[in-house]
């Protein structure tokens, strides 16, 4: 069989013939890299299972397809600006996946499952605001990637700038600026992540 998605906790033990309890011990550990889902439930990928399978030099046979490429992230509760955004984006890196979302707590459990390496973050929105987001996410664990985040606001008055300054957010970018200069700065951004080929 050959895994592409992520597994959960007794998956990821029936397939190294363990126990829950086991394989809950190496991700608290540190030995195997996981990350939990908005319920918070775990889960591995498969590229992690591998990794952790060769170091510990478990002879277990695991194929899998590392299906991680380069994501980003829009999480903005205006959809017609969200698909806007996502077409100028696409238009400039055809080979990036671009995913959108109006739901803030839908975001933190996509940023879990397709490990964006850019988040494009909105501030007002309904449920969980964009602020809520980032302290969330600021929140989680230091060993799991949290991916560069630009703040795209139409609200960005000084006392908002000063708080966003506090955040994790690497950028912050006004949405009634030029669509063209907002798609080169996440561009950059989202090239300056890219691991160089050798």
């Amino acid at each position: 069989m050959q895994y592409k998605k992520p597994l959960s906790v007794g998956q990821v033990a029936d397939i190294c013939r363990v126990s829950k309890k086991t394989v809950l011990n190496w991700i608290y550990d540190g030995a195997m890299k996981a990350y939990t889902t908005h319920g918070g439930h775990y889960r591995v990928w498969p590229a992690n299972i591998k990794k952790f399978l060769d170091e510990s030099r478990m002879d277990i046979p695991f194929d899998f397809v590392d299906e991680r490429g380069t994501h980003i992230l829009i999480i903005d509760d205006e959809t017609d600006y969200a698909n806007m955004l996502k077409s100028a984006i696409r238009s400039e890196l055809p080979e990036v996946d671009v995913t959108t979302t109006d739901d803030g707590y839908e975001g933190l459990m996509l940023i879990g499952e397709i490990r964006p390496q850019l988040v494009i973050l909105d501030i007002k929105m309904p449920k969980l605001d964009g602020f809520q987001v980032l302290e969330l996410l600021k929140t989680r664990k230091p060993d799991q990637d949290l991916p560069k985040v630009v703040v795209v606001s139409g609200f960005l008055d000084d006392a908002t700038r000063a708080q966003l300054s506090k955040t994790i957010a690497n950028e912050v970018l006004d949405k009634l600026s030029d669509i063209n200069t907002m798609v080169r700065t996440i561009v950059s951004l989202v090239r300056s992540e890219r691991p160089v080929s050798s």
